[in-house]
């Protein structure tokens, strides 16, 4: 048995720090232009406003909350042959016949470089001067609740590169770098069609060597169609396949790394390589002038002079901003500027703010647009004298001349009325299905018990509604004895009532609520209604809302909303039958739900929708519309299974309401010039054509905004990223974020600034783009000839004749094949993916941050078996989380437990020949036979008094905090019908959802090939 509803995410408030204040006078020389995001009042053409934006209020000035913390709640219970042995790093071939190989280094000198052979008996070199050096670790980073723990690899320094040198018939082009993977490849045996590899039975048998284990692997899952004999599965550990002359051995394919245990230094500017370290990894930054790549990450941090060089790569230009994203607390926090009543400084032309890249002249009097060119003048409060290098003697002292992400204080030119206040309003699902899932009583235990955490002070307001048939509003006035129903019977011609009367202050309210909640289950436990007009109820409650200044709105249903507004049939309730079908199950069955979205996002009304059903299909296609445009976020608990899921219901809820977040935003991307916006990508409602709406934007957010080229770029390239929103205590605020990258004029800088996490990211969300109404196959297609296109570039722009028989992976993009296969084989492109789960994914990927996106692709394996037994021998010691297994079913054992993660599922997985013991330590059975259950229900793991089982929870509790989420856990065993979602996590593994991993490599591999003939 477990706890119901323990353990959450618990938000630390963040405290106060005095704001930085720099009164000055009001100036003449500011003016104001058409801009969205300038003052109502300044001069110029003015872009219509709705409802106004409030002016912003105080923001946490000290430190970034942390990560969600968890407390004492527990969950209940076919390849190719090739030879990697001799993978190079450093550009010679893997076998060379002779001594010494040639490679370009930097500033086009052409020297002798040593062998393989002879590099591992030389000595290292020298660390070069201004190279930055390994920093000291913080002593409270990465601890429990002060931050997002990230882990991985820290950014490795690369060497310089230079121009290609000239060869026999070839003139001089544009750099080499010398630092890149090389993968031997055998040459195609046949041909292949539309870029997969062949399916031959020749080809299925070509062989490659077992990595040695400690025990005998496991067998396959049971898959709808058998695996190739290549797998290497159920063969002795010191056997080597049979097959041609050259093999493949897959333990020294790239793979994402996660070593060491101190976090980098990572100094936003004044890096020798500009590189910022991966979104797994553990790093602490210090802001010294551009913003925290947590905040603000771009696919190329080395852009391109012109759109033909950019072109040429094959790449795409685009940055990824995640502006409240949760900051470890070893990093330089964000703080809080405020000028007064004058408001922020700002150039006169292009209305960018001021930032540490804007450059003063005439001692200070002007300064020069970085954006734009102009020169402004300088307010004269506001002089102060430069150094030789125009940077003026205090800029150490302002944090917007400093720091690359900031908070101004909005000044009330920017209101036209006063800021909203927070309010949260529950619309709850009381149908028959809500009534015997169970859903209906774990929801309103969930939202009870949220009440203490809502943000806003004394000012937060709530309201109540409830809906079957007909829909019900409760007054929860504080002069009542207790809440009394209101019924609107009339469920096609929606009509509104009275904000004043059903959205109440929480403070005066708070004992009427909770009776409320626990009685709302008692009421409708008879209930007869099967049927719900969810469309009829959203209605009337966001014109509830509008009648005030907006809000969030919760959303809790279990049934197809078949009755009233917007009603809706099932249409294909399976997944699809061919990957060249197109999939026109994932469009809107209806307009009326985008319509509905719209109009709320007009009057700053945010939907979250959480959908708690048993099996049956709801068309989230329709109801998912009303998340984006109101830039709410959608969550799906289907199978939901009462009492297992409801932990994961409240933690939900609760990390929704306690996260940093904002309410009634515009965004707003500037470019220096010879850059535009092209367009924006995620959760939003757009009103103009140069600014995005947020009625709610919170740490887990996130935007992606195309860039494209409209002119040739000079020395670097400017990006700033500024949002106007409402901080949950009522005030108005800006926040800042600026970037500047250096351009180039030569294509091997630009591969090695390539930043591979933003560009997957990127290419995740136009696969959600593209697949609506479009086909599987197309979008998989597309990826692979993504990958392709930029390999063959690098390859032959930038390497020097190198062998036919290798794949040459730049380092920076090493991991751009994983990263492809682990995308086309998520549910999101998944052939036996359920229409609705489809729509939660492409959601996911839509708006989620980069370092909850690169999970979803290629989830984390770890030997719980292992980890076990070094927890007991460390006894109270930390968790230490080890880097994760390849994800092959080859480095299972028939006596593991492994656990399969990806920040939103775990999957617990017992083989067959599991220790006994074990077994009855962690399970609370003999043998893992007896351990079963009751159709419907999933496996729960059991919290026993013993250290074994302890010592597992301990570790689930580390990899929750690590991941940022809650994550419940579900018990998988050999021969339980639902193995296969533990194996779908295995994306190195063939399997009905595509090639494995060495044979997608081979596939890209014989297309570059192709493409040179």
């Amino acid at each position: 048995m477990r706890s119901n509803g323990l353990g959450g995410a618990q938000f630390r408030p963040p405290s106060a720090q005095p704001a930085l204040a720099y009164p000055r006078q009001d100036s003449s020389a500011q003016q104001a232009g058409p801009d969205l995001l300038s003052p109502p009042g300044s001069a110029g053409p003015q872009l219509p406003v709705q409802n106004g934006w409030p002016a912003p209020g105080s923001n946490s000035t000290a430190r970034a909350p942390g990560p969600p913390q968890f407390g004492a709640p527990r969950l209940p219970a076919g390849h190719l042959a090739g030879d990697l042995n001799n993978l190079s790093l450093n550009g010679c071939p893997a076998q060379s016949s002779s001594h010494y190989s040639q490679a370009p280094i930097g500033g086009g000198e052409y020297v002798q470089k040593p062998s393989r052979q002879q590099q591992t008996a030389a000595p290292p070199p020298p660390r070069q001067a201004g190279a930055p050096s390994q920093a000291p670790v913080h002593p409270r980073a990465g601890l429990p609740g002060r931050g997002p723990p990230a882990f991985g690899k820290p950014a490795l320094a690369q060497p310089h590169v230079g121009p290609r040198p000239p060869g026999p018939g070839r003139p001089a082009s544009p750099a080499s770098p010398n630092k890149y993977a090389s993968i031997p490849m055998p040459a195609s045996p046949s041909p292949t069609t539309s870029g997969r590899p062949a399916t031959s039975s020749q080809q299925q048998a070509a062989q490659m060597p077992v990595p040695p284990s400690q025990g005998r692997t496991l067998a396959p899952p049971p898959f709808s169609r058998p695996l190739p004999p290549a797998s290497g599965l159920n063969r002795p550990a010191n056997q080597l396949h049979q097959g041609p002359s050259s093999k493949i051995d897959p333990t020294q394919v790239p793979r994402p790394s996660a070593k060491g245990d101190a976090p980098e230094e990572y100094r936003t500017s004044g890096n020798q390589y500009p590189n910022p370290p991966t979104t797994q990894a553990r790093f602490v930054v210090r802001d010294t002038g551009n913003a925290n790549p947590r905040f603000m990450r771009c696919t190329l941090s080395m852009v391109p002079y012109s759109s033909d060089l950019l072109k040429q790569s094959a790449m795409p230009l685009a940055v990824v901003v995640q502006p409240f994203a949760l900051l470890d607390p070893a990093d330089d926090s964000t703080q809080t500027v405020d000028f007064g009543e004058a408001g922020p400084i700002r150039c006169t032309q292009c209305k960018a703010y001021m930032n540490p890249h804007m450059h003063f002249v005439d001692r200070g009097r002007k300064f020069k647009c970085c954006f734009c060119g102009t020169s402004n003048a300088t307010p004269v409060d506001y002089i102060c004298n430069t150094g030789v290098d125009g940077r003026r003697h205090d800029a150490n002292d302002r944090a917007e001349l400093c720091r690359g992400s900031v908070d101004f204080v909005a000044s009330k030119e920017y209101m036209v009325r006063p800021p909203m206040p927070f309010v949260h309003f529950f619309l709850i699902d009381v149908s028959y299905n809500a009534v015997t899932s169970g859903a209906l009583q774990a929801t309103c235990s969930a939202v009870a018990r949220t009440l203490d955490d809502l943000q806003g002070n004394e000012a937060v307001q709530i309201g109540i509604a409830t809906f079957d048939t007909t829909v019900h509003f409760y007054t929860l006035s504080a002069s009542q004895s207790q809440a009394q129903m209101l019924v609107m019977p009339d469920i096609e011609d929606v009509y509104s009532l009275s904000s004043a009367s059903v959205v109440v202050p929480l403070q005066e309210s708070h004992h009427l609520a909770s009776s409320l909640l626990e009685s709302i289950p008692k009421m409708f436990s008879q209930t007869q209604h099967a049927d719900a007009c969810v469309g009829a109820a959203v209605q009337a409650s966001i014109d509830a809302l509008k009648e005030g200044l907006g809000g969030k709105l919760h959303v809790f249903m279990s049934t197809l909303p078949k009755l009233g507004l917007h009603g809706l049939t099932p249409r294909q309730a399976g997944p699809a039958t061919d990957n060249q079908q197109k999939q026109m199950v994932l469009l809107p069955a209806h307009k009326g739900y985008q319509q509905m979205a719209e109009d709320a996002a007009e009057h700053q009304v945010s939907i979250d929708l959480f959908v708690v059903t048993r099996s049956q299909s709801v068309e989230l296609a329709s109801l998912a519309q009303l998340c984006e445009p109101t830039a709410g976020q959608l969550y799906h608990y289907c199978p939901f299974v009462s009492p297992s899921d409801d932990d994961q219901l409240y933690n939900d809820l609760r990390w929704n309401v306690q996260r940093p977040q904002g309410l009634e935003a515009v965004a707003r991307m500037r470019c220096s010039s010879g850059l535009v916006v092209e367009r924006y990508l995620g959760s939003f409602h757009r009103r103009t054509a140069t600014d995005i709406d947020l009625p709610a934007i919170n740490a887990d957010q996130s935007i992606a905004v195309q860039l494209r080229h409209d002119d040739k770029l000079d020395k670097e390239a400017f990006l700033q990223f500024v949002v106007l929103y409402t901080t949950t205590q009522g005030e108005r605020r800006i926040r800042v974020h600026n970037l500047a990258l250096p351009t180039t004029q030569l294509l091997g800088q630009v591969f090695k600034g390539a930043d591979l996490d933003t560009q997957t990211n990127l290419s995740a969300r136009r696969v959600c783009r593209d697949i609506l109404g479009g086909t599987l196959a197309s979008c998989q297609d597309q990826l692979l000839r993504h990958c392709i296109n930029q390999l063959f570039s690098y390859r032959k722009n930038c390497t020097t004749a190198p062998s036919s028989g290798q794949l040459i992976l730049p380092e920076a993009l090493k991991l751009l094949p994983f990263y492809s296969l682990g995308l086309s084989k998520s549910p999101c492109l998944r052939l036996a993916t359920m229409p609705d789960v489809r729509v939660v994914w492409m959601h996911r990927f839509l708006s989620l941050s980069l370092s909850k996106t690169l999970p979803l692709m290629v989830p984390r394996l770890l030997p719980l078996h292992r980890m076990l037994q070094q927890q007991q021998h460390s006894g109270s010691e930390p968790v230490q989380l080890p880097p994760s297994l390849s994800l092959s079913s080859e480095k299972l054992q028939e006596d593991g437990i492994y656990l399969a993660e990806n920040g939103y599922d775990g999957y617990i997985y017992f083989a067959q020949q599991v220790n006994p013991q074990l077994v009855r330590a962690l399970l609370g059975v003999d043998a893992l036979e007896a351990y079963a259950h009751a159709p419907g229900m999933p496996l729960m793991l059991p919290v026993l008094d013993n250290p074994l089982s302890q010592a597992l929870h301990a570790i689930l509790d580390a990899v929750r905090q690590h991941r940022c989420a809650f994550m419940s856990i579900r018990v998988l065993k050999r021969g339980d019908p639902a193995e296969i979602l533990f194996y779908n996590c295995l994306v190195e593994d063939k399997n009905p959802a595509g090639m494995s991993y060495i044979e997608f490599l081979c596939a890209v591999h014989r297309q570059i090939q192709s493409m040179f003939k």
